[in-house]
């Protein structure tokens, strides 16, 4: 121990005296390893903190799939609220059982109405999860078993706080939820926030016996029916039992409702996942990993570029402590003491980097945050450093000062006594060290390359999707929701208010038109299974999955979505005529490829209504921006009502000056109706790029630091290089060689090494880009133009870095030169 820290002291002395040279190692580290902490940050919140809840490793969620009729992007799906209570009552594996949905619900009477983010839950719903209320009580099994008998609620700890002040007397007092009065039995525990960890917080849950009173129109129906794929469902195993074994028993009674039920469940089974899995959503968690392993991998690369760095400032000081390591040699120095000491060097360079490096991490995680997907609130994760990140900070900087710590220290403490020890000898280094500092100016040129060629792909993948054409004109266009199931609207006063909204959104100056429609660009849309007239009635018949969108008749004359065929509807298209239905091309192709659609008929599962094809119309975006067009229907509001609706309004000029206008317009109607995501649909636009724009920026901003820490590299290789070469460039030009033929000699030189790197550079990023797929819009990870860019970018600032040295050793007084060393 004493030898130890007589290392360490000697070793922070030697820095000490070289100023310069640990400033700009430290420097190097800091950022690099603040960088990748930054990152693991996020990585450990997401990925490595556990919900809080009780012994997550032992929840699972339960997922339908569907081998007949799969959703892109939505393989796994919920489960139906007559199937999961055979599942409860039939498996033995399980300790627990519940199903829960989110819901929106309306809270009025405590000051302007809100619209909250609720979830109605099983009875049991607290007790499987093993969260405790902070306050009062959760629910009672019972609470959820009898239809219409417990209005009690629980609150989340934030909206108990931030909407009720944390008034402590809460606890037994009413709120009106969606018109109906409910009782605050409980508030739950600081930090919980449902089990869906990158969803908006939940903010309450009350008994899904309840539903009668908060769900309306469509989300009532849903729970009638067997077929209906609505609630979530996580589940405790029971000690001893497996995620393989459970998955096992599901199906068993996952192929008895099958045949029992064959109508609601041919096809369907079941599929477990761990919570720590379903946490991020089942059938989001890919998109996650990948990119969270981009991320990191971008990352690593800047670490590995600032570990070369780092090399070679040690094998360029190892070069010039050449004389004193021969001296101690000499003296009897053993030579793992010396490769000791200085690898003690190196380790004591790493753990200042490492600390400097979790200051930078520590004030760059609200600028990593502010990149979050826009339905994120600031509070739905946080991105601590907690030990795991002390701990991954503490390992990489060790690893960093070991590993290209070791190999300096192995060849500084090999010096060649009988040229060092020389009066006058020699202090440049050795061939070999010449040899091992160009290698690894070519490794921080390749891997530059491989960060930038990885910016470069999403920066054009932007490019790319912002030039992707919609389906609609989005400029001038705004948005706002509402749900009128929430405040009881019958239908007949539901479609005068939509009448009402119309007309006082029209009327107001910068308005140009206004429609209501039961979705929006964007906001996705409820699915329904369809069935071609003639197909309704075969058995082995399966209908297809498309979205239903309940429009006014100028809704397409709003949105400017073309009419391929056919017409518009009207004022006509009542309750009381011929059901009638636009479809957009995507369900043209599907359905009739080789016909002419327009008359066909068809009907919704659960309906043996016929509705007639009058219309076709062009294909839009309903969920994601790039997505593949999706079947879609288009339904008058006076026969198929939905509650829940937006009002799309287009203006002369930029919506947003007149959208708060609109808003207390509508308002007026009914001042208990709250009003949801008032925007604009180029921000909702904005919104929906959040994927490639964070690529764009992080990558770009990690891209620039490796190009920064390569041009730092390339610069210092070649300082000393000429350095090193004074005498010999002194010679060249004394026997008549002019600056130019030294300043070509020394880019040279430097352009041959940079050549090497980005040929190597080209062949890995060419592998790795491959990786990045699914996560770019229109653009091939090939993609020549940013291959080429990148490549001319890093060679001119590789020719810049070299012509500073170059431009030096031109001005080399030859007789200075001759006496050099």
């Amino acid at each position: 121990m004493d030898t130890l820290l007589q290392d360490i002291r000697y070793a922070m002395r030697m820095l000490i005296k070289k100023p310069g040279f640990s400033f700009v190692a430290v420097l190097t580290l800091a950022l690099a390893i603040g960088a990748n902490t930054t990152i693991f940050t996020l990585i450990n919140a997401v990925f490595l903190n556990p919900l809080p809840v009780r012994d997550a490793s032992t929840l699972v969620e339960v997922n339908t799939v569907d081998a007949k009729n799969a959703v892109a992007n939505f393989e796994r799906m919920p489960i139906s609220w007559d199937n999961f209570k055979d599942y409860e009552t039939q498996n033995d594996v399980f300790s627990g059982m519940t199903a829960f949905q989110g819901v929106p619900l309306t809270l009025s009477g405590r000051g302007e109405a809100q619209q909250l983010n609720g979830n109605v839950v099983t009875g049991n719903y607290f007790d499987v999860l093993g969260v405790k209320a902070e306050k009062g009580r959760t629910f009672f099994a019972d609470e959820g078993k009898t239809e219409g008998a417990s209005p009690v609620v629980v609150l989340s700890h934030s909206l108990w706080a931030n909407k009720f002040g944390a008034d402590a007397n809460l606890i037994g007092q009413s709120i009106t939820l969606n018109g109906a009065a409910f009782t605050v039995i409980g508030i739950g525990p600081a930090g919980f926030k449902g089990t869906f960890l990158l969803n908006p917080p939940e903010q309450l849950w009350i008994p899904l016996s309840m539903h009668k009173a908060v769900l309306t129109g469509v989300f009532e129906e849903l729970l009638e029916s067997r077929r209906a794929l609505f609630l979530n469902v996580d589940a405790r195993l029971k000690p001893g039992v497996g995620i393989a074994q459970a998955q096992a028993a599901l199906k068993t009674i996952a192929s008895r409702l099958e045949k029992t039920y064959p109508n609601d469940n041919e096809g369907r089974s079941v599929i477990l996942a761990p919570m720590s899995m379903a946490a991020l959503g089942v059938n989001n968690r890919t998109q996650f990993v990948a990119a969270g392993g981009m991320l990191m991998g971008v990352t690593g690369v800047v670490l590995l570029i600032a570990c070369v760095n780092l090399a070679n400032l040690l094998l360029a000081r190892a070069a010039t402590r050449e004389k004193e390591i021969s001296v101690r040699t000499a003296l009897g120095a053993n030579r793992n003491r010396l490769i000791r000491q200085l690898l003690t060097e190196s380790l004591v360079l790493s753990a200042a980097g490492g600390l400097a490096g979790l200051a930078v991490a520590y004030w760059s995680r609200d600028l990593l945050w502010s990149y979050r997907p826009p339905f994120l609130t600031a509070d739905t994760v946080a991105l601590q450093l907690d030990w795991h990140v002390l701990a991954y900070t503490f390992g990489i900087a060790m690893f960093t000062g070991v590993v290209f710590g070791l190999i300096p220290a192995l060849r500084a403490s090999r010096p060649d006594l009988n040229e060092s020890l020389k009066v006058g000898g020699r202090q440049g280094g050795s061939a070999g060290h010449n040899r091992m500092r160009s290698a690894l100016v070519i490794a921080e040129i390749a891997l530059a390359l491989v960060a930038l060629v990885g910016a470069g792909l999403f920066i054009r993948s932007m490019q790319q999707a912002q030039l992707i054409d919609p389906g609609f004109e989005a400029k001038n266009l705004g948005v706002m929701g509402f749900d009128l199931g929430a405040q009881r609207y019958s239908d007949q006063q539901g479609q005068q208010f939509f009448k009402q909204a119309m007309e006082r959104a029209r009327a107001i100056a910068g308005v140009e038109s206004a429609t209501v429609s039961s979705n929006f660009p964007l906001g996705g849309g409820f699915l329904r299974s369809v069935f071609p007239e003639g197909t309704e009635k075969d058995p082995k018949r399966r209908g297809v999955l498309v979205t239903t969108n309940m429009i006014a008749p100028n809704y397409f004359e709003t949105l400017r979505i073309p009419l391929r065929k056919g017409r518009l509807f009207t004022d006509f298209d009542t309750d009381k005529t011929t059901l009638v239905t636009i479809i957009n091309e995507a369900m043209a192709k599907k359905f009739w490829p080789n016909e002419d659609p327009l008359g066909k008929r068809f009907t919704f599962f659960g309906s043996a209504d016929l509705h007639e094809v009058v219309g076709v119309a062009g294909n839009s975006v309903i969920g994601q921006i790039g997505e593949d067009p999706q079947p879609q229907v288009y339904l008058p509001v006076p026969q198929y009502y939905q509650a829940a609706a937006t009002l799309q309004i287009r203006t002369t000029g930029n919506p947003t000056a007149v959208l708060g206008t609109v808003r207390r317009a509508v308002q007026q109607i009914d001042p208990n109706l709250p009003l949801v995501f008032v925007q604009t649909i180029g921000e909702l636009m904005d919104q929906a790029l959040w994927a490639p724009r964070m690529g764009a920026a992080l990558l770009s901003l990690f891209g620039l630091l490796s190009l920064t820490l390569a041009a730092v590299g390339v610069y210092g290789v070649m300082s000393y290089s000429v350095t090193q070469r004074t005498q010999e460039f002194g010679i060249r030009m004394a026997l008549g060689a002019e600056g130019g033929n030294i300043l070509r000699l020394v880019v040279t030189e430097g352009l041959w090494l940079a050549g090497i790197g980005l040929a190597i550079g080209i062949v890995i990023a060419a592998f790795v880009s491959r990786m990045l797929t699914g996560l770019l819009y229109g653009v091939s990870p090939g993609d020549f133009v940013t291959f080429g860019g990148v490549s001319v970018l890093l060679a001119t600032v590789a020719i810049l870095a070299c012509y500073v040295p170059a431009r030096r050793a031109t001005r080399v007084d030859p007789l200075v030169a001759l006496r050099y060393e």
